[in-house]
């Protein structure tokens, strides 16, 4: 090889050199700039959820058979304050798994609640038959909740809001006068504003935070986290208020309670 081939050849090797060290740190800064990015997301999810944690410290979960096993004092353990246990459906269906998971749960730490599927196509006679025959005394801590979502064939257009209030409202008023505590109505911001008017009612709307009586919202499932950040598994609702108003919350359901059981006696 000639010294001018080897000066051309040496010449054209540093060249190589700068251009694969230069391909190498561009991969790094590629690298650090995704590193930094995923970091930042990261770091604001936790943020959003600490935030979140602290704006709604009192969660809880919503059961159904479809759920897999449920460790209530494990829950207990990871935050949740409260569980709501589904008792039945309709006026013929009960929930193959109320009856275990309500023993399991009591002993747990849990408040404890049970909860009706509204049946849009059932009586409401044989519908209060069954939640009665479903849940026995097993009624918990909580109002006992009615959740009336459509499925099927029902929709917003097929239902007649003034069918759905009478229906919701006398269903309401016979459990109210029955268990002597107030219903909590599960729905969506629609029917809300078509049941509002229902007395003895309280309301668990999802992202409604200021609707009246609204005393649990629903959650994103974003947002269905234990404590430690964790999704949860199940279904999570929140309660509308911090610990102290929980513990209020309580006290005035156990007061009401017994006020009303005493003046039946």
């Amino acid at each position: 090889m000639s010294k001018l081939s080897r000066k051309a050849y040496q010449q054209q090797q540093r060249v190589s050199r700068r251009q694969k060290w230069m391909i190498i740190m561009g991969l790094l800064l590629c690298l650090c700039v995704i590193g930094l990015l995923i970091f930042q997301h990261i770091a604001g999810q936790r943020q959003q959820q600490k935030q979140f944690l602290t704006k709604h410290p009192v969660r809880g979960l919503i059961i159904n058979q479809d759920d897999s096993y449920v460790d209530f004092t494990q829950a207990n353990q990871d935050g949740m304050k409260y569980a709501y246990l589904r008792a039945s459906q309709g006026a013929s269906f009960t929930d193959d798994n109320f009856n275990d998971n309500y023993s399991r749960s009591i002993g747990s730490g849990l408040k404890i609640g049970v909860y009706h599927r509204f049946g849009f196509g059932s009586s409401i006679k044989g519908q209060e038959k069954n939640f009665v025959e479903s849940v026995g005394n097993n009624i918990g801590d909580l109002p006992i909740e009615i959740r009336i979502s459509y499925y099927g064939n029902y929709n917003s257009h097929n239902v007649k809001p003034k069918k759905l209030f009478n229906d919701v409202n006398e269903m309401t008023a016979y459990l109210y006068h029955k268990y002597h505590r107030p219903v909590l109505l599960k729905t969506n911001q629609r029917n809300y504003e078509i049941l509002k008017k229902i007395p003895h009612a309280q309301f668990a709307i999802t992202g409604k935070q200021h609707a009246k009586n609204s005393k649990f919202i629903g959650l994103s499932n974003a947002n269905q986290i234990y404590d430690n950040g964790k999704i949860s598994e199940y279904e999570m609702s929140a309660f509308n208020g911090n610990k102290v108003k929980w513990e209020e919350y309580l006290k005035q359901l156990k007061s009401d309670d017994l006020e009303k059981s005493n003046a039946n006696d």
